[in-house]
């Protein structure tokens, strides 16, 4: 957002829509409030694009407008040409005579000379994006003093209305000889018809481009023009809407146009956009480049291109664990707690801070259970939410009730394919057309993060809850994703989905029977992908206890028992529920992981050797 100097003057260069995007919860908006905080003095706008889901391009340029026009030190920003535009729309003229709406525009314009009246304008014409921002809307002190100053200085007739603003309409900066006034008049014939989309579309791209004159004009007069060394900025949270993809693909459009013909009169606007990752999945490759943490730094170079992405990271453990200590616990070992805290939320930042609050005022007892963490109310009210529950709340954010049932059903599924397919089985109340549009942008993104983790898992524990006909059960879903997979050739699902419903048996017997068939890499990587299945919750058990009852209850055949006792045992440990008293489990791993890789031809092989030293190592994190 910083200007920089050429002959003697300073001047915006071309900047890119920065776009910072990231799962629910990962700290987007917060980001937007500590640039906001940053920016007191210098004019900038933050609008929610989702709350304003149905406001038009208009009505969102007329509310940063207004914001722009705030008094900044070393800023006063006027938005003439726009407010002209503004003004032509509003009127009522007779567009079956020509003749008569030109004169109906010159009386109109040479009429709002009354201050109280233009300073309505940005108000009238923002519509409820203004008051959604929270801040004053009484017209700002220069809005007003300008408001008075360009409608009054000429004097009265035919020179008001084709003064330099409204002739800004005839030429737009781009070489054209229109008539002002005929412009203006097509501008309030196209939003007579602002149904099409087509006029609606070339409203935006007129406003837009007078806004966008607006600035570089402003930024360029006044005698403190050569202290203006930082651009405004507009921070749109929310832009993945239908009006944040308008919105800023307008105002792209208008800058690749003008940059054809004035490469050095870039204006002096920097944008800032939040997303989940749709609003850069719908741009070309071409014209986006994605940066990471250190290329934002002061000094970097920056690619050259209309749009760039940078993805927020999820917390990493050493954070999770800084965050620990600085809360003072009297616990034995802050690096227990972190464990369990970040394979929990896999470092997804509001269901981290939301279990640590949790955390801070249960102190965890020596051996500690996730699901403490998860069942925990603020105050102690049954009625009260528990923090999985304000954890699901802040990931579902906007999301249909309607849609809930088929969330939890469709959570279950590895893969998109697999939720699609069961739309199909009719296990989705809301069909497939519901699934397309609600369910799966929600649960197939663009980029995986912690943030879809956690909310599989929590969605997970719903589909267990569930009782009752109105909705499949965790048997009955999984059970068709085991149909679903096995008939897609898909041995890894297949054993999953058998793994998540209970089946330890048969998930044991046929990986005996794989051992001597697929080699050691491969068979191992098969093993941990099938025990990553979801379990049922369980709280209280001592997990080596349940690992041998689960072993027991399978009534495994004498030659499968390693197999079968080294599968449920990585199955609980891999719970991100299981508790704490988990060393004895890693110790039984890495004995089962030994004699299964002695019941092969040759002996144990290197990847069994190096799982079971792994183990070994974990089970000291645990005793």
């Amino acid at each position: 957002m910083t200007r920089t100097e050429r002959n003697g003057s300073l001047c915006s260069d071309d900047q890119p829509v920065l776009v910072v995007e990231g799962f629910r919860g990962t700290g987007k908006s917060a980001l937007l409030s500590t640039l906001d905080d940053m920016l007191a003095q210098v004019p900038h706008a933050r609008i929610d694009l989702e709350t304003n889901r149905h406001a038009s391009v208009p009505e969102v340029l007329s509310a940063v407008a207004f914001d722009l026009s705030r008094t900044y030190p070393k800023y006063e920003l006027r938005f003439p040409r726009f407010i002209i535009g503004q003004l032509a729309m509003r009127l009522e003229l007779d567009l079956t005579d020509h003749s008569q709406a030109y004169k109906q525009v010159e009386t109109a314009l040479e009429r709002y000379r009354d201050m109280d009246t233009v300073r309505q304008v940005l108000v009238d014409t923002a519509g409820s994006v203004l008051a959604s921002t929270g801040l004053p809307i009484e017209p700002p002190e220069s809005l007003v003093r300008y408001a008075v100053t360009w409608l009054t200085r000429h004097t009265p007739g035919r020179q008001l209305a084709l003064g330099t603003f409204q002739n800004w309409y005839g030429h737009r900066d781009l070489g054209l000889h229109n008539d002002p006034i005929d412009v203006l008049i097509d501008l309030n014939h196209w939003a007579a018809t602002a149904d099409d989309e087509y006029d609606r579309q070339r409203i935006d791209e007129l406003l837009l481009a007078a806004f966008l004159a607006d600035l570089r004009s402003e930024f360029a007069r006044g005698r403190r023009a050569d202290e203006r060394s930082l651009n405004a900025v507009v921070l749109l949270d929310n832009a993945d809407s239908e009006l944040g993809r308008r919105f800023l693909g307008q105002l792209v459009h208008a800058r690749r146009q003008r940059a054809v013909g004035e490469p050095d009169d870039a204006d002096p606007l920097t944008v800032v956009a939040t997303s989940r990752g749709l609003l850069l999945s719908e741009v070309p490759e071409a014209d986006r480049a994605r940066v990471e943490p250190e290329d934002l730094t002061a000094g970097a170079d920056r690619p050259r291109c209309w749009w760039v992405g940078y993805r927020l990271p999820d917390l990493t453990e050493d954070e999770v664990g800084r965050a620990i200590a600085d809360m003072g616990l009297h616990l034995g070992k802050h690096q227990r707690l972190t464990r369990l805290v970040h394979d929990l939320t896999g470092g997804h930042p509001a269901s981290t801070s939301l279990v640590l609050e949790a955390i801070a005022h249960d102190v965890p007892a020596k051996w500690i259970e996730p699901e403490a963490f998860l069942t925990h109310t603020e105050r102690r009210d049954q009625h009260a939410p528990t923090v999985a529950e304000r954890v699901l709340d802040r990931l579902l954010a906007g999301t249909s009730e309607t849609a809930m049932p088929d969330l939890v059903t469709c959570a279950a599924a590895r893969r998109r394919s697999d939720g699609l397919a069961l739309a199909d089985r009719d296990l989705l109340t809301c069909g497939l057309t519901g699934y397309v549009e609600g369910i799966d942008p929600l649960l197939w993104p663009e980029e995986h993060s912690a943030g879809l983790t956690v909310l599989r898992r929590l969605l997970t524990r719903r589909l267990a809850e569930r009782t009752g006909p109105d909705a499949p059960g965790w048997s009955e879903v999984h059970g068709a994703l085991r149909h679903i997979c096995r008939a897609g050739g898909d041995e890894e699902g297949d054993l999953y989905h058998a793994l998540a419903d209970g089946e330890l048996g048969f998930v044991a017997a046929h990986l005996h029977r794989r051992l001597p068939e697929l080699d050691c890499p491969e068979w191992y990587e098969l093993v941990q992908a099938v025990v990553a299945a979801p379990r049922l919750p369980r709280t209280g058990a001592v997990p080596v206890d349940e690992v041998r009852a689960l072993v027991e209850a399978a009534a495994l055949e004498p030659p499968v028992v390693p197999v079968g006792r080294l599968v449920a045992a990585l199955h609980v440990v891999s719970d991100p529920f299981t508790d704490s008293r988990r060393g004895d489990v890693h110790l039984q791993i890495a004995d089962d992981l030994a004699e299964v890789g002695r019941m092969r031809e040759g002996g144990p092989h290197a990847v069994f050797l190096e799982a079971a030293r792994h183990h070994r190592r974990e089970a000291e994190w645990w005793d």
